[in-house]
């Protein structure tokens, strides 16, 4: 209660005696502790929300890794077989007309195995151990992760501020990697789409007053303009700009940047004409925060 409004009451009261000043004092007192108590059960109520809401992520993140693990036991043996008969086949002029359906099972194969890793991602949303990491050092290792299907689509890379001590922030250095390693797939994805000449990709690091941004851009078709501006784990946005997409690489992006209480742009890139991603951190210990 201000001064003057003290003064105010006090002074109202005086023509009340005791007895009637101890009463509106101590009116005022109990109408004080009703607020602060009504205020301690909200935040209660809200850390009861927030228990039940993570035990119900535990479970789902148990039951996702169980449900992973019992899948990728016979997609592992089927992808093996399968890399075994596109070898025979290729040594095997007989077989040589089965190839390319030995080859197709294989690539499904394999697309299976990167969907349930992304399921699992996704589900496994329960909050990760957190530390300083090093965003240079997760770029890098994304990068060094997709060096061959790079250079074997012949797309030009232009690698931006991934040098020099270390742009620290924190976070979860293998949700962040994973995160990253997914925006690069898409945009090699769409870069498919561009002849070989025209398929650019820069990676750009920069550092703002508190903060970090991370920006991928492509020459590729680019983003459906009802998506350019929008929030990346909206649900609306579970979806794949191409065919054969699900569009769980960009929503995992979006959660695991959500995780990280920063945020993602989309956008068209100026300078490659393609699809644009920023994704943005706030850093550990900003210029002059101490």
């Amino acid at each position: 209660m201000a001064a003057d409004q003290l003064t105010l009451v006090v002074s109202g009261a005086l023509g009340l005696g005791t007895i009637g000043l101890a009463t509106l004092i101590i009116g005022l007192l109990l109408r004080r502790l009703r607020r602060r108590n009504q205020q301690l059960q909200a935040v209660q109520q809200a850390l009861d929300r927030q228990r039940q809401m993570l035990r119900q992520k535990l479970r789902t993140s148990l039951t996702a890794a169980a449900v992973a693990h019992e899948i990728n036991q016979p997609l592992s043996s089927l992808s093996l077989i399968s890399e075994r008969l596109i070898q025979q086949a290729e040594a095997t002029p007989g077989l040589a007309e089965s190839l390319p359906l030995m080859q197709v099972l294989l690539t499904e194969c394999q697309r299976v195995v990167e969907l349930i890793e992304k399921m699992r991602m996704l589900l496994q949303s329960v909050e990760s151990e957190q530390g300083p990491v090093s965003l240079i050092d997760a770029t890098t290792s994304a990068l060094t992760y997709l060096r061959r299907p790079i250079a074997a689509e012949d797309v030009q890379l232009q690698a931006t501020g991934l040098t020099g001590p270390g742009t620290v922030i924190h976070g979860d250095g293998g949700q962040l990697q994973v995160a990253i390693t997914n925006l690069l797939r898409n945009a090699l994805a769409a870069l498919l789409e561009e002849p070989r000449q025209q398929r650019q990709l820069a990676v750009t690091l920069r550092e703002l007053p508190g903060w970090v941004e991370l920006v991928v851009a492509d020459s590729g078709p680019g983003f459906p303009p009802s998506w350019l501006g929008r929030d990346l784990t909206e649900d609306s946005l579970f979806q794949s700009s191409r065919a054969t997409g699900m569009g769980l690489g960009l929503y995992l992006v979006g959660a695991t940047v959500e995780n990280h209480r920063g945020s993602v742009r989309l956008s068209r890139s100026r300078e490659l004409g393609g699809a644009e991603v920023t994704l943005r951190f706030p850093l550990l210990h900003p210029p002059g925060g101490g």
